[in-house]
């Protein structure tokens, strides 16, 4: 809770205990907003997906009229899940394939072989509050969180250039890390470590000299800039030669880098977006979804999308490797947390809000300086 410069880092048990994950996965993910995914996954009348919040399944249903419902993942019989964990299916109605209820795509229920209810059973699906922004699916378990467009705040008008809702997935993979989630936001939101950690990142983006940004909402971030020699982020430099046509003279430049806490990364990048989206399934087990995405006017022109699939996936496999060394070091015993640089502003703001959420009983909410939760 010191200022910056003078703060550690978190204890060891903020890594390993069980009792502490348990507490984050209920008043962080389940007690606020999460990303779900981006909604262009289920495109037609009858897509449902089965996915994972902290653990809690969530069933993401779009309907007759292309309206996406949201309902907890669970039949009002027995709870047998509807859909599958991480499985998209296409079905004219959510089936329970323990019994055999039947549901309409709106989540009421249409039909139980073999049983009559009372008149006033209430056994339709258990809904889900839910929002939509820029292309991205949220939920709040809870119910109770802000407004989403409260939570992200300025960012809306931060990503609006690089037009998210427009863009085109291309690509996506999945990654187990053997690390805390935590460790992962804190490695995404310093540079630090960039020149002893990426030598192909740092050849194309400079890794000292940025700024961070200072946000409305709940979100963190800041940028860097391309190397003069630099026209894309990719293993040789090299791009489309494109730039998103709404980017000024200083973004035109820059890799920015945005987290919408807890879970969600969007890094943009003069001609394409990577995203990656957290989910916590362990104490020292995250598993991390990455995708690319491109603007359609690229993917039009045929443009190999591997040049920022390559770059971003060498990356990648360079910062989980980190944090799961940081991961294998913290649980060692004897760990003794050590002092923040100065410039790891963002990373000292981001542990911020998560000590006071540790002092206080509440969700990951933005924290003033002292620690105190903001007004």
């Amino acid at each position: 809770m010191r200022p910056a410069g003078r703060a550690r880092g978190l204890p060891a048990a903020a890594y390993t205990s069980e009792r502490v994950f348990a507490f984050e996965r209920d008043r962080f993910w389940r007690g606020g907003w999460t990303c779900l995914g981006r909604t262009d996954r289920l495109a037609e009348p009858g897509d449902q997906a089965g996915l994972d919040v902290a653990g809690a399944g969530v069933l993401v249903v779009r309907d007759a009229t292309g309206r996406l419902r949201t309902f907890r993942n669970t039949c009002r019989h027995r709870g047998h899940e509807l859909v599958a964990r991480d499985c998209v299916v296409r079905r004219p109605t959510v089936w329970c394939a323990y019994h055999a209820w039947v549901y309409r795509l709106d989540g009421t229920l249409r039909n139980a072989p073999r049983y009559d209810p009372p008149p006033d059973a209430d056994l339709d699906l258990l809904p889900v509050r839910s929002a939509q922004w820029r292309g991205w699916l949220f939920a709040d378990l809870s119910g109770d969180a802000p407004p989403l467009p409260d939570v992200v705040g300025d960012l809306d008008s931060a990503l609006a250039p690089y037009r998210p809702e427009e863009l085109r997935v291309v690509a996506s993979r999945s990654y187990d890390v053997a690390a805390n989630w935590k460790l992962v936001v804190e490695n995404y939101l310093e540079c630090y470590h960039c020149p002893s950690t990426h030598p192909q990142l740092s050849r194309v983006q400079r890794t000292e000299g940025g700024e961070s940004f200072t946000p409305t909402g709940g979100w963190l971030g800041g940028h860097l800039d391309l190397r003069n020699s630099a026209n894309a982020m990719s293993l040789d430099g090299a791009g489309p030669g494109w730039t998103f046509p709404g980017l000024d003279e200083d973004a035109a430049r820059q890799v920015r880098y945005h987290l919408l806490p807890p879970d969600l990364f969007v890094t943009a990048t003069p001609d394409h977006l990577v995203t990656h989206r957290l989910v916590p399934v362990a104490t020292d087990r995250t598993r991390v979804e990455c995708e690319w995405l491109l603007p359609a006017e690229l993917v039009a022109a045929g443009t190999d999308p591997g040049y920022a699939v390559d770059f971003w996936h060498t990356t990648n496999r360079q910062d989980w490797a980190a944090c799961e060394s940081v991961q294998r070091g913290i649980s060692g015993g004897g760990y003794r947390p050590g002092p923040l640089a100065a410039h790891e502003d963002l990373l000292h703001t981001f542990l911020v809000r998560v000590a006071t959420a540790y002092r206080t009983g509440g969700p990951l909410s933005p924290a003033g300086p002292t620690g105190e939760p903001a007004p």
